[in-house]
């Protein structure tokens, strides 16, 4: 009897330890999803769907959206915010990363330093950005100004090019210790042999960095770049705190326009489809991505 329930025990622990993990993700996460899938067929607003006054319209919201005007615009600003934000972070991690593998002193100290920005919550790090890049008080524009580099009270929210270079430098400096973190985890599993073989055959910084770090990194630098690309398709805070879409919607992701559709212009089922057609984009990405990229490094 004994045997039997040490058995039994055995075989329900993952079971009961994984249980509420399980149980949160299905309240917060796949409830939600079919909730906002069954909501996008509808014509519900906030007022309407409180009331239970709103109807079934089928499909007729993705046509809206998908014919719309404003279906490029999202997408390309989407594409634009996703591919930067992306390859820099992506870049600026693996430059740090390299920066800290070499032998340093103190180099503790830096990598507790890096970690800074990513344990910050995001909504405190973008106002703190925000305050610094403000036209009449802020310490960049401060700064900038005393050297002539830029005019008094120059606004870096209005023009178009300018709000997606701020909207990057915070997306990198938010995003890049964690890009940062793991590819130095890639570097550490990188044999010193071979760098030293390769010392000996003569290979120079650039050669041992070309055939040797880059694949090393290989199978790690795919898993970053995908995490990096689906945080980018969801990210919100930063995009609306700073810019809230614009000027003129030059910011406007899906994330963004989701929202502003569903509780700026109260058309909740609208936003919800539009929410749908970023999760189906999203998910064709991962998939498509795994099967090109990801199967392909575990056969290897």
């Amino acid at each position: 009897m004994t045997r039997r329930k040490s058995l039994l025990y055995k075989a329900y622990t993952p079971y009961l330890l994984s249980g509420p993990a399980l149980l949160i993700m299905i309240l917060f996460l796949i409830l939600p999803m079919f909730f906002a899938i069954a909501l996008s067929f509808t014509d519900a607003s906030l007022l309407s769907y409180a009331a239970g006054k709103y109807t079934t319209v089928g499909v007729k919201n993705y046509i809206t959206f998908l014919t719309s005007p404003s279906f490029p615009k999202v997408l390309s600003s989407t594409f634009v915010y996703v591919v930067l934000g992306v390859t820099l972070t992506f870049l600026v991690g693996l430059g740090t990363a390299l920066l800290l593998n070499m032998k340093l002193r103190a180099s503790f100290f830096f990598r507790g330093a890096l970690i800074l920005p990513w344990i910050i919550p995001q909504v405190v790090l973008v106002l703190i950005w925000k305050w610094m890049l403000n036209p009449r008080y802020g310490v960049v524009n401060q700064l900038l100004s005393s050297l002539g580099v830029i005019d008094a009270n120059f606004s870096w929210f209005t023009a178009p090019g300018i709000a997606i270079f701020v909207l990057m430098l915070v997306t990198v400096w938010k995003q890049y210790p964690l890009a940062c973190l793991i590819l130095l985890a890639g570097l550490k599993g990188i044999p010193e042999d071979t760098y030293e073989a390769a010392r000996i055959d003569g290979a120079n910084v650039f050669q041992r960095f070309w055939y040797i770090t880059l694949p090393g990194l290989r199978y790690v630098s795919k898993v970053l770049i995908m995490l990096l690309t689906i945080w980018s398709f969801t990210n919100f805070t930063i995009i609306w705190v700073l810019t809230k879409g614009g000027p003129a919607d030059s910011t406007a992701t899906i994330s963004i326009f989701t929202y502003l559709n569903a509780f700026q212009f109260n058309k909740l089922g609208y936003g919800a489809a539009v929410g749908v057609v970023g999760l189906l984009i999203t998910l064709a990405f991962s998939v498509v991505y795994y099967l090109i990229a990801m199967r392909k490094s575990e056969v290897e």
